[in-house]
């Protein structure tokens, strides 16, 4: 694989407030960076701590940009709700033992 390095991109001036407005970064290069990783979380392309690691910030910090721009970061779904059943009714029945 061919390391790349200063790739150079042309952004059109109509859509540099666009990622001023995404990213908050404090840096084209840093909006960029975090408007990618947004889009390869957001596209189930890449991990939450990978998408953090592509926009160079901490996880807790990349989880307040997506909170703060309303983009879900976890999933809750059905079968993690039936485990999460299974381990109270297990919980409660080794409780009730004990009393």
């Amino acid at each position: 694989m061919e390391l790349r390095k200063n790739n150079a991109v042309v952004i059109p001036e109509d859509i540099l407030p666009l990622l001023d407005d995404l990213a908050h970064g404090d840096s084209l290069d840093e909006n960029v960076r975090i408007s990618i990783a947004i889009s390869l979380f957001v596209a189930k392309s890449v991990s939450l701590a990978r998408a953090a690691e592509i926009a160079r910030l901490s996880l807790n910090d990349f989880i307040y940009i997506l909170n703060f721009k309303n983009i879900p970061w976890g999933e809750y779904t059905d079968e993690d709700i039936k485990e999460d059943e299974m381990a109270i009714k297990d919980i409660l029945k080794e409780y009730n033992k004990n009393d």
